[in-house]
């Protein structure tokens, strides 16, 4: 058993305090009680649960700070189970007890019992519990005592975490590489804290001669292609001066050139160094001495490349090939630069060909006016300025050699191998011609192209025939129609290639139309001839003659005719065989045969007057007063009553013995119905067709539950209607282009008023949102924008969003020149939460959070059940300030990998850091936080710069001595103990021992031997005497 964890009980702690609580006192465990059988350990125990009996046959000694080793020995004839055990002092109380479920070992009769077991204490000292006699206690050996050590097998040594085993050369050898020459076989991993002045891994050449280099080197199998397996040289890193000594230090990266199976440095080459200073040399190249990253080669990039510093020239990148070509950005502008010649620092020449300012992206191309040429298509979004400042800007375009150009007085084209020049010229706001002006509304009252024009000469026109006049139109198709000429006084009108009018000069000047055969007269029609208007005829006798032969003449016309005399006393002759057959005489008056006119009535016939199915009776009161046509039973009739008649003043139109329609006493027209309703002046029962418009204050139309029906037509072909439906709802209908399949355009419900539009409509051209193409943004239902939505407004404070809910009206805007976005209130006056560019946002009130709960006051207070309301109030309560404060809990400082320190400053700025110390324990660190300068262990011994000083038993070490104080008080005690007393003679401490002849000890004895007599031959020969010594010793 190992490491087992001990319960100590509440008596047993309360034994090892001292009298009136001045601190701990020892105490002995005398018995150990036996268990055999499991149990619950509780605190207030004071006897062994199940305990079968108690021994005295064991021995006990403390091997750590807090682990006791124990050796139970029951040699009886008892048989049972061992649960768990007790330690019982020497006051009989129990001191602690260890139990497990399981069984610790069974014994049987004729066995005995030998445990032996390490027991750890978690809170107390164990060196105040004494046990009895030793004699048979065997303990584990440490590295403070001898005991028994176990070997450690290899898995254990390759382990590591074995601190109990004992490991031997064979195990140390197989896990531990050697100092001289290793080889390791696995991962390396170097793990400490490095200082200024090491690392975890050096790397270092032999001291002892000039230019010696450090160098590692890397080994790998093939990859494929092959069956060897064996490793070979592939690269190396290097490091050391370059002919030089400080200021020429370099690292350098060899990888194999070559077939390398002889695993040499000269089939490599170098891939990179990095210099002093730190410049990067990428290949096999000379460095230059001045650029950080130097490349012998192409180079290829898969991200980006930054340069936020400039060359000795000036340049962010340069492109060197006898001539450099800089990229350049100085933060207002980016330029690519040309230079005169090639070198590190040369800077860049008066040309300009690309400059590009980063603040407004406006683009300069061959700012100085070298030339530019552009080999394909180029695109212009936006305008062209083509500028050559106050002198004339070209622009050629083709291969004409003519040029476009602009002036401060005109801007045109000019091609100077034929002159021909057209401009336009600013101050007459007009274009001219070479140097003419061109035609315009202004200078021409009325262009051709529009309402024609008059002109002070002459139009000459092409003589032109029938079917190709000299004078056409640009729409007539052919053209065919027009004016041609067809001899000296003759010319003529075609249509379509056919001659429909001739004019020809003369004697009598005629106008043929048609044409006629030319008889000579003036104006001459072959055929019909329909004329609307005015016909006047010269002073005199004047007569119109048709000669019709033997056939009809006629004068007709398909709308009114006037034909009389507009003289005051003129009167109207109507011709009949030669003679009058009536007369219309001034005042309205007229006269059918031969009679003469009366002067009174308006018509006088002079003869019989017949007029069938006509007839006019009596208009008196009584009469019937009716003046009709009649026309049978069948009709059809007309009928004119009179107002005190039977008709009470209607006129009535019959056909088929039925009245159709009516014209009532009040001016009322009935079409289908004898009802008037008294209201309307049209009163139609059935269905009305109109050619022309209708003009009306108001129509109704009700044909009851059922539809009612407008129908729009063309040629008798229903095109649209416009209806109430039997649902009294609205309906607008139209119909194909066979006048009967008809389609619906709009429903409008009476009782919703929403217009329905059966295909999507279009808004002056444009065609209108709705739910079918965008998801509608209702102002009361709200919506979902699923793309970005920019707002934009001119100024500072442009394309703001404003809220108004009952007139309160915040808002959210950005202020352009503050690059920042913001709330603010209703009056547009505080921003109440602003967020910078930078991503800094600012409150100007309190935040709050969880409706409430958590707050942040504008004086920087939170509010919060975490701090258990306010934080002003928390801290002084459960935190220390730095301006001193007094704490009544634990303070602790921990973080995973980090031991933990406090840092103290003096007044002159020295620093001292307390730091705990691991394993246990603290320690002091220097001013510098580079030495421990004092520490204490978890068990309680004090170590001074690193050197074991006190322990706790209060021994010291004197390093003046280099020695412990135990020692040096016992050679002081031995030394005191061995001391002779005043007047003591001193005692032979040996036998007397011959050293030979003088001539052989030079000069002196051995320490500590003293001479204690001499012989000699008796020749009288120094060198021949022979000396004797003794060791003394005091007492």
């Amino acid at each position: 058993m190992a490491g087992n964890l001990i319960y100590i009980t509440d008596a047993g702690r309360a034994a090892l305090v001292a009298p009136g609580n001045t601190g701990t006192t020892a105490r002995q465990v005398t018995q150990i009680g036996l268990a055999t059988a499991a149990f619950v350990f509780k605190p207030d125990m004071t006897a062994l649960p199940s305990e079968l009996k108690r021994i005295t046959t064991f021995g006990g000694d403390t091997v750590a700070k807090d682990t006791i080793h124990i050796v139970i020995q029951d040699d009886s004839a008892d048989q049972y189970k061992l649960y768990g055990f007790g330690l019982y002092l020497d006051n009989g109380v129990l001191f602690g007890v260890y139990v497990q479920n399981d069984p610790i070992l069974e014994k049987a009769a004729t066995s005995m019992l030998l445990l032996a077991a390490d027991i750890v204490f978690a809170s107390i000292d164990v060196t105040k519990l004494v046990f009895g006699p030793t004699s048979f206690l065997n303990p584990p050996a440490t590295t403070e005592r001898k005991g028994v050590v176990e070997l450690a097998t290899q898995a254990e040594v390759d382990d590591g975490a074995d601190d109990t085993r004992a490991v031997t050369p064979k195990t140390a050898a197989t896990r531990y590489a050697p100092l001289v020459r290793p080889q390791l076989t696995g991962p390396v991993s170097v793990t400490s804290t490095a200082t200024e002045q090491d690392a975890q891994l050096a790397v270092a050449a032999t001291s002892g001669a000039l230019n010696r280099a450090a160098k590692i080197r890397f080994h790998g199998t093939f990859a494929s292609g092959t069956a060897d397996t064996n490793a070979r040289l592939i690269a190396s890193i290097r490091a050391g001066y370059d002919g030089g000594t400080w200021g020429r230090e370099y690292l350098d990266f060899w990888i194999n050139r070559a077939p390398n199976d002889s695993n040499s440095d000269a089939n490599q080459v170098r891939a990179m160094r990095i210099t002093h200073g730190g410049r990067l040399l990428v290949g096999n190249r000379d460095d230059d001495g001045t650029s950080v990253f130097q490349v012998a080669g192409n180079g290829t990039f898969s991200g980006g490349i930054t340069s936020s510093g400039l060359d000795a020239g000036g340049a962010n990148i340069r492109l060197r090939n006898g001539r450099d070509v800089l990229l350049r950005n100085d933060g207002s502008n980016f330029y690519l630069l040309l230079t005169n010649n090639s070198d590190p620092g040369a800077s860049w020449n008066g040309f300009r060909p690309l400059t590009v300012n980063v603040v407004t992206g406006a683009v300069m191309l061959d700012d100085t006016g070298a030339g530019t040429y552009v080999g394909g298509q180029l695109a212009v979004k936006g305008m062209l300025n083509v500028s050559n400042g106050p002198n004339e800007a070209r622009m050629l375009l083709g291969p004409s050699g003519g040029y476009f150009f602009g002036t401060a007085n005109a801007a045109g084209f000019y091609l100077p191998s034929t002159g021909a020049m057209f401009a336009f010229d600013f101050a007459k706001k007009n274009l001219l011609v070479v140097g003419n002006e061109v035609w315009n509304a202004g200078n021409l009252p009325k262009p051709a192209q529009t309402t024609g024009f008059t002109m002070s000469g002459q139009i000459l026109a092409a003589e032109g025939s029938v079917d190709k006049p000299g004078i056409s139109f640009v729409n007539d198709g052919a053209p065919d129609t027009g004016f041609f000429h067809i001899a000296d006084g003759v010319f003529a009108v075609t249509n379509n290639g056919r001659e429909t009018m001739r004019f020809l000069a003369g004697e009598t000047n005629r106008v043929l139309i048609g044409p006629p055969a030319d008889d000579g007269s003036m104006l001459q029609v072959s055929g019909n001839a329909v004329t609307r208007g005015l016909h006047r005829f010269g002073n005199g006798k004047t007569t119109a003659w048709a000669n019709s032969g033997g056939d009809w003449g006629y004068f007709r016309s398909n709308g009114h005719v006037s034909v009389g005399s507009e003289g005051s006393t003129g009167m109207l002759q109507l011709l009949a065989g030669n003679a009058q057959a009536a007369l219309l005489v001034p005042g309205g008056r007229m006269t059918i045969g031969r009679t003469e006119d009366d002067g009174v009535n308006a018509a006088q016939v002079g003869g019989s007057v017949r007029a069938l199915n006509y007839f006019i009776n009596g208009q008196g009161v009584g009469d019937s007063g009716l003046i009709g046509i009649y026309n049978g039973a069948n009709g059809p009739n007309i009928g004119f009553y009179g107002s005190a008649t039977v008709g009470a003043g209607a006129v009535t139109f019959s056909t088929g013995g039925t009245e159709r329609a009516r014209i009532s006493a009040a001016g009322n027209l009935l079409i289908g119905t004898t009802a008037d309703d008294g209201a309307n002046k049209l009163q139609i029962a059935g269905a009305a067709k109109l050619a022309g418009a209708l003009y009306s204050a108001a129509a109704v139309i009700d044909s009851g539950a059922g539809w009612s029906t407008i129908y729009l037509k063309n040629g008798g072909k229903n095109r649209w209607t416009i209806g109430k439906s039997d649902t009294d709802d609205f309906a607008l209908s139209a119909f194909d282009d066979d006048g009967v399949t008809q389609r619906r355009v709009l429903d409008i419900p009476r009782a919703s008023q929403v217009a329905s539009f059966v295909k999507r409509p279009t808004w002056a051209g444009a065609i209108p949102w709705d739910s079918m193409n965008v998801t509608p943004l209702d102002k009361n239902a709200g919506g979902q924008v699923n793309a970005n939505v920019t707002l934009y407004g001119a100024g500072d404070y442009g394309s703001q969003l404003v809220f108004n809910s009952n007139g309160y009206t915040p808002r959210i805007q950005v202020q352009a020149s503050a690059a920042k976005w913001m709330v603010t209130n209703g009056a547009n006056t505080v921003a109440n939460l602003t967020v910078t560019e930078a991503g800094t946002v600012v409150a100007h009130g309190e935040l709050q959070a969880a409706d409430g709960a958590v707050r942040v006051t504008t004086d920087g207070n939170l509010y919060g059940s975490l701090w258990g309301g306010w934080l002003s109030n928390h801290l002084p309560s459960n935190y220390v300030s730095r301006a001193g404060s007094t704490m009544w809990g634990r303070l602790t400082l921990a973080r995973d990998g980090w031991d933990a320190d406090l840092g103290l400053r003096a007044a002159d700025g020295a620093q001292t850091y307390l730091r705990a110390r691991r394993a246990g324990g603290i320690e002091l660190i220097n001013n510098a936080y580079n030495a421990v300068t004092w520490s204490v262990d978890d068990w309680g011994t004090m170590y001074m710069r690193g050197q074991q000083i006190l322990n706790t038993d209060g021994n010291l070490f004197c390093s003046y001595r280099g020695a412990w104080m135990n020692a040096i008080l016992d050679d002081l005690y031995n030394r005191d103990n061995t001391k002779a007393n005043a007047g003591a003679r001193v005692q032979w401490d040996s036998g007397v021992n011959n050293f030979g002849t003088v001539d052989r000890l030079n000069g002196a004895l051995p320490a500590p031997w003293v001479v204690c007599g001499l012989s000699g031959p008796g020749n009288g020969t120094a060198n021949a005497i022979t000396v004797y010594g003794v060791v003394l010793r005091n007492q």
